[in-house]
């Protein structure tokens, strides 16, 4: 069940008028960042990367991330895609292994060539105003346009992409990540999901670390995590029923690892971001200013969300 009642699919538009640092940020779900103009410095998992125009970013939903802004305006698409809308949407595993099986050594930011950027570019113009409009149909369309953004950045880029063919064993670590995205609020056992794809434990712990970068419990933990981070920010819930909703049946186990990974506890955390976000309701519209689309089929449009803490 959704409490927190944030979009699972969302695109937006955002300028920074001046240089500036922003703080690590909160954010729930994978995103893609296509800066359109600007310079910043963008640190992911303690990597540093320079951007500018053309630069295309992968975030995931387990990683941290703080940018600061080297040139302005800085302008980007943001967009922003739930697990769920990831795992149903695509189908290939080479497009969807940008997402979720980037080994450790994945490189989270691209420039993009010229051509492969007259291709892209539109196609975020149309996302942002499918998903701010939300005509008939736009999340199909939505997601439709997502795929033809990783096609074209596949075919200008392929690599990018850490996957470039599919095997039993990377499709049983997809089924492992997938077991983790829906049914983390329950027990979840490397064993089980082993048995189901009929392959060795170990075999499937070691190809789960090479594939995604870390280990599966690992992976777990910081899935539960994001999950409760989102509710604590978003929800008035106890921290005792977020414990549960996340998959702890005790609490004082999810304090500890909580404070462990955050070095705050989680009511600390909730106050951090305190009026950032009114419990309950989804995160805060602020209208941006809108480049001049060159792109006949698609006319200017104010972007619907801001891309400040949290996102």
């Amino acid at each position: 069940m959704n409490y927190t009642h944030i979009p699972g699919f969302s695109c937006f538009y955002s300028e920074e008028p001046k240089p500036s640092l922003l703080l690590p940020e909160a954010h729930f779900e994978y995103e893609i960042i296509l800066v359109t103009g600007g310079k910043a410095t963008f640190v992911i998992n303690h990597r540093h990367y320079e951007l500018q125009e053309k630069s295309l970013v992968f975030i995931s939903r387990l990683e941290r991330h703080s940018f600061i802004i080297r040139q302005a305006p800085y302008c980007r698409y943001v967009a922003s895609v739930s697990g769920d809308l990831i795992l149903s949407g695509i189908r290939d595993t080479e497009l969807l292994s940008v997402f979720l099986q980037r080994p450790a050594d994945f490189c989270h930011a691209v420039t993009l060539s010229d051509a492969a950027y007259r291709q892209i570019l539109p196609l975020f113009r149309q996302l942002e105003r499918e998903l701010s409009l939300r005509p008939s149909f736009y999340l199909t369309r939505g997601g439709c346009l997502l795929s033809a953004i990783l096609i074209e950045l596949y075919r200008a880029h392929p690599e990018v992409f850490p996957r470039t063919g599919h095997s039993h064993l990377s499709g049983a670590v997809l089924d492992a990540q997938r077991e983790i995205n829906d049914h983390f609020d329950r027990k979840i056992t490397l064993q089980e999901i082993a048995d189901r794809n009929f392959i060795d434990r170990h075999t499937l712990s070691i190809a789960f670390r090479d594939i995604t970068g870390i280990t599966f419990k690992e992976y777990l933990v910081l899935f539960r995590l994001s999950e409760a981070k989102k509710l604590l920010i978003t929800t008035d819930f106890s921290v005792e029923r977020i414990s549960g909703l996340v998959g702890y049946t005790n609490t004082n186990n999810f304090l500890r690892i909580f404070k462990s990974r955050e070095v705050l506890t989680p009511l600390q955390y909730r106050k951090q971001f305190h009026g950032a976000c009114t419990p309950s309701q989804t995160l805060p519209p602020k209208e941006a200013s809108h480049p001049a689309s060159t792109d006949p089929a698609v006319s200017p449009d104010p972007g619907r969300y801001t891309d400040g803490p949290p996102h």
